[in-house]
């Protein structure tokens, strides 16, 4: 018997309990918040054969934390899970990039296998990573941790020294966030000094690349990589809190540009240590057909992305994941590949007038989170979608250029408050 213990439902709308080979051998066990639990797919609650409905470790969580489980219910409900003389093998799971170092945690104080924090740090602390990149040759930016002393002492000396080590502009991010929460991009004094006087958590100071973006996805179990791919973004993800549509489409398998940031993303983690599972990297191919590695993830892409690559490469992903981390294997995935991409419609401050349709030629399917007349707050984070499509096509040109039409497509007009009636 084998038991896996899932922290968090992220990610498990995509997973195939029909393809699992010998079902009677395993048992899932899912430890969500209360929160997370009540916007969980019904079809995706019959997955486990155990769930525990815990108190969110927040009162009032943001989007970015609703699946934060309070840790002593945690402890409590793995305690229970690991110490049935039924459970066979116990491995614990974790997909939310935000809680992967506390499975880690739990991982070596329970005594189970997989990554504990040393190997999960850097993949989760964003200078942590670049360091150990340090002599692998593998490009990454100019970075530097954020100095909070030097910051309160000399304001002013503090962004001079921050140009002369990575240049203007440059990027503020926290080193341990995700889906772009608090990234700033800051190109001149100015913006520095309208920082917040205490900056809460530790960050990072790295060099604005230019480029296009790309994530590599993979698959490693023992060791080697079992599945990758690669997905070209439309646009960087500081324009997407700017309004513009995150999108990203799978490129062909015989694309050359596929090999090489494989080999670049494989290279990578043999210089951060490889942890079996998915991983989740990203990078810029500059205009001087340069790699620059940006960050990377232990973990599959987003819903809509995952359930793009799912379709698109004719993989179980979440299925691999999970074989790879706990031995729960499955069978292939039984559908044809069919080419497509995602699309992730971002939210700007502003009162929503409109919901307009884009103009493409291949099918598509909308899922809209926001109505008209709507009323919008300012947000940095992309865990907070306006809506989210699915484009799909049997002729890959016609995706393509469908793909890049989407760059000035604008999925919400907006009537801001200045033009409300008097």
């Amino acid at each position: 018997m084998k038991t896996a213990v899932i922290l968090s439902a992220r990610g498990m709308p995509m997973f195939r309990p029909d393809l699992v080979e010998d079902p009677d051998a395993k048992r899932l066990v899912l430890i969500v918040s209360e929160v997370e639990w009540a916007a969980t797919p019904e079809h995706v609650r019959g997955y486990f054969d155990r769930v525990y409905v815990e108190p969110c470790a927040y009162d009032d969580p943001p989007a970015l934390l609703t699946s934060a489980v309070a840790p002593d219910a945690v402890r409590r409900a793995l305690k229970e899970v690991t110490s049935d003389p039924g459970a066979g093998t116990v491995t614990l799971h974790c997909y939310d990039e935000l809680f992967m170092m506390f499975a880690a945690e739990l991982r070596e104080e329970f005594g189970l296998g997989g990554p504990h924090p040393a190997d999960m740090l850097p993949y989760r602390d964003k200078c942590v990573m670049k360091e150990k990149l340090v002599g692998s040759g593998v490009r990454f930016p100019r970075f530097h941790r954020f100095d909070k002393e030097h910051h309160a002492r000399d304001r002013a000396g503090h962004f001079t020294w921050i140009v002369a080590e990575v240049g203007l502009p440059f990027i503020l991010k926290p080193v341990d966030s995700a889906g772009s929460e608090g990234v700033r991009r800051i190109d001149c004094r100015a913006d520095f000094a309208a920082l917040p006087e205490e900056l809460e958590g530790a960050w990072e100071v790295e060099e604005f690349v230019t480029g296009t973006m790309y994530s590599v996805n993979l698959v490693t179990e023992g060791g080697r990589t079992v599945f990758g791919g690669v997905t070209e973004y439309l646009v960087n993800t500081l324009e997407v809190v700017q309004g513009r549509v995150n999108a990203d489409i799978n490129l062909h398998d015989d694309d050359p540009r596929v090999a090489r940031m494989v080999a670049f993303a494989e290279q990578a983690l043999d210089a951060l240590g490889r942890i079996d599972g998915s991983t989740h990297l990203e990078l810029f191919l500059t205009p001087r057909d340069e790699l620059v590695f940006l960050e990377v993830g232990a973990r599959f892409k987003g819903l809509a992305g995952l359930a793009a690559m799912q379709r698109n490469y004719a993989a179980a992903i979440v299925n691999m994941t999970l074989q790879a981390e706990s031995g729960i294997t499955s069978r292939p995935y039984p559908h044809p590949p069919e080419y497509c991409f995602d699309a992730v419609i971002p939210k700007r401050a502003g009162h929503v007038e409109a919901r307009n349709e884009p103009v493409i030629e291949s099918p598509y399917e909308i899922t809209w989170k926001v109505r008209e007349g709507d009323e919008l707050a300012s947000t940095d984070s992309l865990f907070t979608a306006g809506g989210t499509f699915l484009v799909w096509n049997e002729d890959y040109e016609v995706l393509y250029r469908d793909f890049y039409a989407l760059a000035d497509y604008q999925p919400l007009t907006y009537r801001q408050p200045k033009d409300e009636p008097a």
